[in-house]
């Protein structure tokens, strides 16, 4: 369970997070952490928050967001708030590790989420760039309410309630509590 204070990092993508306010800190209002990536780190697939916003405030280094098509460089001192439902993407082609505050309002189950997924990375139950199998992705999906950008996100939550039934029986799970304890 995240708690204030505490870190994880993910060793492929190059993610590393200081939880600043928890769900459980603001009664789920927000989740706030300290974020930053290594130079060269990035996300592996396009994806969206369909009930979230997230707000990305720099601190130091560059920060490269793609969203709806346009790639935004941040740097210190500038902001860029993704809204709900909003395809992004992100990277790290600087020098430099990226720093940043990142803020998720709500919170939902995200912080969660971020447990599970750097877990099964640092596990080496990912490829190479990060990406868990598509089954596991079944798995989780509805769960966390994150979603990968193009097909319709009613399709996906279907297939996920299909795929996702197939997966479990396979062994893959939704939630692996070695990676996290459930608030």
């Amino acid at each position: 369970m995240a708690r204030k204070g505490s870190t994880i990092n993910n060793s492929i993508t190059g993610e590393r997070i200081t939880w600043v306010e928890t769900a459980s800190d603001t009664n789920g209002a927000r989740l706030v952490c300290d974020f930053s990536v290594r130079a060269g780190g990035k996300l592996p697939v396009t994806h969206l928050h369909p009930q979230q916003t997230e707000r990305f405030e720099m601190t130091s280094g560059l920060f490269w967001i793609k969203r709806n098509g346009e790639v935004n460089v941040l740097g210190p001192g500038d902001t860029i708030t993704i809204a709900q439902g909003e395809p992004h993407t992100w990277w790290n082609e600087g020098a430099e590790t990226a720093h940043m505050r990142v803020t998720f309002t709500p919170a939902l189950n995200t912080e969660t989420f971020l447990e599970q997924f750097f877990g099964l990375c640092n596990d080496g139950r990912a490829k190479a760039d990060g990406t868990p199998a598509f089954l596991q992705i079944m798995a989780m999906a509805n769960r966390f309410q994150i979603y990968v950008a193009g097909p319709p996100v009613i399709v996906q939550k279907s297939l996920s309630f299909v795929l996702g039934g197939i997966a479990r029986m396979l062994g893959y799970k939704p939630y692996y509590p070695e990676y996290s304890a459930e608030h």
